[in-house]
């Protein structure tokens, strides 16, 4: 159906063209009047910028125009793609880049500096997760209830740029491990951010490959941050080399934070660089994903239904499944290339085709997830081979003594290939969740999974193990063995949800179905109590 037989359809013979999406008016379904929404504190944020508008017919004529002419809509779609995925990429490759920086230096002097021994390290790595796991509900709250989501995230940046500046400071153990946790406080609000905006600006068939565009620079991370690593590694100075990379990244990270803040809009509604005729088009190009922008109001009862829903506990399991390896080879990957006979220097310089091997899974699975419309099957495609990567290494290094050095490096490229699942499963956030109070609650339940299997994965690879890591490599390989039967039962999950949501629809009218349709798109009602959400696979 065209943009203007939608608006047609909504206006009823009403002034306002828009009036067919506001749920508060009463409509006869199957024989029952139906109100989607109480008023418009309860609704959607998009609904009270479209019902209130004081030019409502003039932008939704110039809305229907963008949409009804592919090439004004294509150019609509690139202008959110220059407007939001620049800054999303530039955050994400900083988060991963600062989170990880303590595997750069491990290599660079920070251990002897500073005085660590036995577990000092993985504790360090721990903290950082320890806490993230401590702000991820507080800040995804808080930041729902700013509703100024851009201005929040661009703050918390500013933040632990300042935070991770000053780990250049620190001569101890304690300095160190005051730094990591609040370097996880102020970056716990992430993910769940860039999540949401994603869900906000583009069409379900549009964000696997989204998301993909940010979560890629995690795989570009290793190749430019190991060089610029390999880099400050050679230079000599009053300060160490591993103090100057501190306070370059931390530097660096903070002029990004002031960009989001200046040019991350917070939702389609809010967009300053947007038309409202830009932002009608925006909005209405995505309402048949059935859920909405935002809303400010933390609502009870979808909290109540994120935790009675079965789907969120399967990708909580999925996310910790993922999490394990990742929080082991995360901070460890630098040093397992020491362990295979390589020095300090080319294990800096190998993470960079580590990385490349990353970058191009993760943008070959987001690509193949929208084309093929399905993220399960997909996952399948970046755990095998990580799976391959860490069976070689136990095979040929299973006591810290290398048997073929190529092999084992092979072995380690392969090893960054599972973090795209991670992606995936993000995506799968965005496609399948509902309700901005349950799609808040439930992204921070997945980045507390996160967070949770992270910290076990740092303690995977114990010192005592030390060079061979046994338990490390083998935890890889169960944990993402499990993930597969995980993913199975989500699959298995949503196609039944689907079929659900069919059979009601089918004692309903054409007409009863669309003028419902319209009435939910923004009433913030969340997906399982919408017969018209479609989940993703």
């Amino acid at each position: 159906m065209s943009s203007e037989k939608s608006l047609e359809n909504g206006s009823s013979g009403q002034d306002n063209p828009f009036s067919g999406f506001d749920g508060r008016k009463g409509s006869t379904i199957a024989d029952q009047q139906v109100v989607t929404v109480l008023d418009l504190e309860d609704a959607d944020e998009a609904l009270g910028f479209l019902e209130n508008h004081p030019r409502a017919v003039q932008i939704a004529e110039e809305g229907a125009a963008i949409l009804d002419d592919p090439k004004l809509t294509r150019k609509l779609l690139w202008k959110i793609d220059l407007t939001i995925t620049p800054l999303l990429a530039a955050v994400y490759f900083l988060q991963f880049l600062d989170k990880t920086t303590l595997s750069y230096t491990a290599v660079m002097g920070i251990r002897t500096e500073t005085h660590l021994v036995g577990q000092d390290y993985s504790n360090l790595s721990m903290l950082f997760y320890i806490g993230f796991l401590a702000a991820e509900f507080p800040t995804q709250y808080l930041a729902q209830h700013s509703s100024r989501i851009g201005l929040y995230l661009g703050v918390n940046i500013i933040i632990w740029g300042l935070i991770l500046g000053c780990h250049a400071a620190c001569t101890s153990y304690a300095g160190l491990a005051i730094c990591r946790t609040l370097l996880g406080v102020f970056e716990s609000c992430v993910a769940p951010i860039l999540v949401l905006i994603i869900a906000m600006w583009y069409k379900k068939n549009e964000q696997g490959r989204r998301v993909s565009f940010f979560y890629v620079c995690n795989s570009l991370t290793q190749i430019f941050g190991g060089l610029i690593a390999y880099g400050f590694s050679f230079v000599h100075s009053r300060l160490t080399s591993w103090r100057i990379f501190y306070i370059f990244i931390g530097g660096l990270t903070m002029i990004i934070g002031l960009m989001v803040c200046l040019f991350l809009p917070d939702s389609p509604v809010k967009a300053k660089r947007f038309t409202d005729g830009e932002k009608v088009a925006a909005l209405l190009r995505t309402k048949d994903n059935q859920s909405g922008t935002q809303n400010k109001t933390l609502k009870k009862d979808q909290i109540l239904e994120t935790f009675k829903d079965f789907r969120v506990y399967l990708i909580c399991i999925a996310t910790l499944l993922s999490s394990i390896p990742n929080g082991g080879l995360s901070n460890f990957s630098s040093i397992l290339l020491t362990t295979f006979g390589y020095t300090s220097q080319q294990a800096l310089l190998y993470s960079a085709p580590q990385g490349a091997v990353g970058a191009f899974c993760v943008i070959l699975v987001g690509y193949l997830s929208d084309k093929w419309r399905d993220r399960s099957l997909v996952m399948f495609i970046c755990i095998l081979p990580t799976i391959l990567g860490a069976g070689l290494m136990v095979g040929l290094d299973p006591n810290g003594i290398p048997k073929n050095k190529a092999g084992l490096l092979a072995a380690s490229f392969l090893s960054g290939t599972f973090g795209a699942a991670f992606m995936l499963l993000l995506a799968w956030n965005a496609s399948n969740i509902a309700g901005h109070s349950k799609k808040v609650t439930t992204n921070a339940l997945t980045l507390v999974s996160f967070a949770v299997g992270n910290i076990l994965g740092t303690q995977t690879f114990q010192a005592t193990q030390a060079p061979g890591y046994i338990s490390g490599k083998i935890s890889i390989i169960a944990t993402l063995s499990a993930l597969c039967f995980v993913i199975v039962a989500m699959r298995v999950y949503n196609d039944q949800l689907n079929k659900k949501n069919k059979k009601s629809l089918e004692g309903m009218g054409e007409e009863e179905k669309e003028i419902l349709k319209e009435k939910m798109a923004y009433a913030d009602q969340t997906d399982r109590k919408n017969v018209f959400f479609v989940y993703t696979h």
